[in-house]
């Protein structure tokens, strides 16, 4: 079945929030339409709701301008989201060519998502004939503070009264959410659609002269870029003025990486994969195989064989690989055999060490970096019961098998607001304090249509910085159909990241359309076509924040520049006489001495 879903900001244009919907909370209904709905959340009726499954109920509001909510809870996440519902009937006819706008308020109270934000498809059902249409599916996504979305859309099908009911379905991961102040209005067939207010994205620091944007750049100049000094020497030792002095980057020093699909590495013949291959060579310098490396494949032959089948390709390429994940703490994402020793913690202690040594040993001296503990604030069945230090002892164990590896604890909460954001932190400082060998802390960065607000995350990464540990955003994605928010949001995130000390790295969680968990969120769609946010990357990865110089050196011989941290081809030219030297431009590394024959 296909659907239209638009993810639509949630916060409210209040001072806390830090992604604001457009227009603003409370925005008056447009005049001249007809109601097509009273109102009445008692006018719902739920299905597929049960003590497992998912929970329905009306909560008294106060503060807003309606006094009760839906309460929609899904406690176990069904085979389709639509499995959970509920829908009211519409108290008058639409017709064919009907401009219909709908007006709701809503609020995350819980939930699973790496996002943070709950959701809900806003849909209205007519019954046509033996069929059900759906002119609007929308998909919202949230926050926890209350907000006003308004959508309007165009009916397709006549339906009588009793024919058509508007919908909620809430089946998507383990939520809590509250809806209310619902309004429909039917405006005619005589309205267009761009004439009636349609809630648009905006999160904070999204303007062009927001104050952030002048000190990140500042940061980035002073952190990122360094001053080259190329000096020529002729064969007596004497400087060389005048030589031509073309500087080139080859790669940068800032990771910038991407999940790979090791299946696609090792298919040489798809001309698919042949440009995935490129692709991967021309615009990402680190690399993490997606799925094969998770404990419940790793231990499946095949998908073992296929990531060691990957490796030579990707070390051929001098990519530096990430390792994911040895430990995933909970049944669901462990092989099912580990559940069973669920009684036996002595037994299912080992089995996680020997697992941590099989790996290491296995990818001895092969991974730069590993996840060793990955989503505890979500997934916390075999700490439950092994106790919170377990989790220093995996780290340690990772350590003996893989000592020039890179450690990282990585979990997805960091730019939450509220207890994940803060169990986050406590852990990595718990772990420090432990002595624990950890080197570096990793936040995923998936996001969907309500991102935190930039000066958020700044202050964010501010604090996680002060644990003294540098950060990689591990697994970023932003996951909407709003282009523009996409966009916007992409340029304004790096550059966020880029420009602070503590970040060593951004990963993209794929970046093909064909091969990406969240297709809508990849920069190149199924044709190879850059998306707009792609095209941010590129220019950003390639142009603006890459360096190639020319000059020529002075009397003295020398000839200096601004440079990004990276390596670099150095070619110094007079008359016939030419040289070309690789670098490394460190900060600690300024100078190369050139030699002319």
């Amino acid at each position: 079945m296909k659907r239209k879903q638009i993810l639509l900001c949630a916060a409210l244009l209040l001072g806390a929030a830090s992604c604001r919907a457009q227009p603003p909370a409370n925005s008056p209904a447009p005049q001249g339409g007809t109601p097509l709905f009273p109102g009445e959340v008692r006018a719902f009726k739920a299905y597929g709701t049960g003590p497992d499954s998912s929970g329905f109920g009306v909560m008294p509001v106060s503060g807003q301008p309606f006094s009760d909510a839906l309460r929609l809870t899904t406690i176990k996440e069904p085979p389709r989201f639509y499995d959970y519902g509920a829908t009211a009937p519409l108290t008058a006819a639409i017709h064919k060519g009907d401009v219909v706008w709908v007006s709701l308020w809503a609020r995350r109270i819980t939930s699973r998502r790496e996002s943070g934000e709950a959701q809900v498809e806003v849909a209205l059902l007519q019954k046509v004939g033996e069929r059900e249409v759906r002119p609007l599916e929308r998909v919202i996504s949230f926050g926890p503070q209350w907000t006003q979305f308004t959508i309007p859309f165009l009916v397709r099908n006549d339906s009588e009264v009793g024919q058509a009911r508007l919908g909620f379905r809430y089946g998507y991961s383990p939520q809590s959410v509250e809806i209310g102040g619902m309004r429909l209005l039917n405006f005619g067939p005589n309205v267009k659609l761009e004439d009636l207010p349609r809630t648009r994205v905006r999160y904070d620091g999204w303007a062009a002269n927001a104050p952030w944007r002048k000190a990140a750049n500042e940061r980035i100049e002073k952190h990122r870029k360094g001053e080259v000094t190329v000096r020529v020497m002729d064969a007596a030792g004497k400087p060389v003025p005048a030589a031509k002095v073309q500087v080139r980057m080859k790669r940068h020093a800032f990771a910038w990486g991407t999940a790979i699909d090791d299946t696609r590495i090792n298919d040489t013949k798809d001309p698919d994969n042949a440009r995935y291959h490129q692709t991967v060579e021309t615009y990402f310098n680190k690399v993490v195989i997606e799925n094969s490396l998770k404990w419940g494949r790793w231990i499946e032959p095949k998908y073992r064989d296929q990531a060691l089948a990957s490796l030579p390709w990707v070390e051929a390429r001098n990519l530096p690989l990430r390792g994911h994940v040895m430990v995933w703490p909970s049944w669901q994402h462990s092989p099912k055999f580990l559940a069973d020793l669920k009684n036996d913690p002595s037994a299912l202690k080992k089995a996680v060490s020997d697992h941590i040594a099989d790996q290491t040993k296995t990818l001895a001296g092969r991974a730069a970096e590993w996840d060793v503990i990955n989503e505890t604030y979500a997934h916390h069945d075999i700490i439950d019961i092994l106790g919170r230090d377990i989790m220093v002892d995996w780290f340690r164990q990772a350590r003996l098998g893989a000592p020039k590896s890179k450690l990282f604890y990585n979990d997805y909460t960091m730019f939450q607001k509220g207890p994940g954001s803060q169990y986050f932190y406590d852990t990595v400082k718990f772990l420090k304090d432990s002595g624990a060998p950890i080197d570096a802390i990793g936040e995923q960065g998936h996001f969907a249509s309500s991102p935190p607000g930039i000066p958020d995350v700044l202050a964010t990464l501010d604090k996680f910085g002060n644990l003294g540990l540098p950060i990689q955003i591990s697994e970023f994605d932003i996951d909407t159909d709003d282009p523009g928010l996409q966009t916007d949001f992409m340029r304004d995130f790096m550059t966020a990241v880029f420009s602070h000390p503590s970040v060593m790295g951004v990963m993209q969680w794929g970046f093909w359309e064909k091969s990406h968990w969240l297709p809508r969120a990849a920069l190149w769609d199924a044709n190879w076509n850059l998306r707009p946010h792609g095209q941010v990357y590129v220019d950003l990865t390639t142009k603006t924040w890459w360096t190639n110089a020319d000059g020529a050196t002075k009397k003295d011989g020398i000839y200096k520049t601004r440079a990004f941290y990276g390596d670099y081809e150095v070619t110094v030219t007079q008359g016939d006489k030419s040289r070309t030297q690789k670098f490394t431009l460190t900060p600690t590394t300024t100078v190369l001495r050139v030699n002319l024959p």
